[in-house]
């Protein structure tokens, strides 16, 4: 496999602190077709087995197969920049919390640099 000199499809895959990095779109994009395949398999269970008696007792109505698409796609988008953002924000924790094994955190005078550095 070829060197891309710490880049995986475009994203870092460690930071200076020694600590793996997510990469926001590939997380963004796994939450969001898993969240995907999730309702649309829920929503043809209920098609196919009948609407469960939480459902019918709240009123709402019974999914259809177009109805099912839209709600597993608004899953999708939401589920993509639910996880985008979760792994920027695990991004900047993991990078400025996690020590490097020579005691230096994210860089020199960064977020998490430690006071009593010689």
């Amino acid at each position: 496999m070829e060197d891309t000199g710490g880049f995986v499809m475009g994203c870092s895959n460690s930071c200076k602190g020694g600590s793996k990095k997510l990469c926001p779109v590939s997380f963004g994009l796994a939450v969001g077709v898993v969240g995907f395949f999730a309702v649309l398999i829920w929503s043809l269970w209920v098609i196919h087995y009948g609407i469960p008696p939480m459902m019918v007792e709240m009123h709402m109505p019974a999914p259809t197969l177009t109805g099912a698409f839209v709600h597993a796609l608004l899953v999708l988008i939401k589920g993509f920049i639910f996880g985008f953002f979760v792994a920027l924000f695990y991004d900047l924790f993991s990078c400025c919390t996690m020590r490097r094994k020579s005691d230096d955190q994210c860089g020199s005078g960064g977020c998490g640099s430690s006071p009593d550095k010689k």
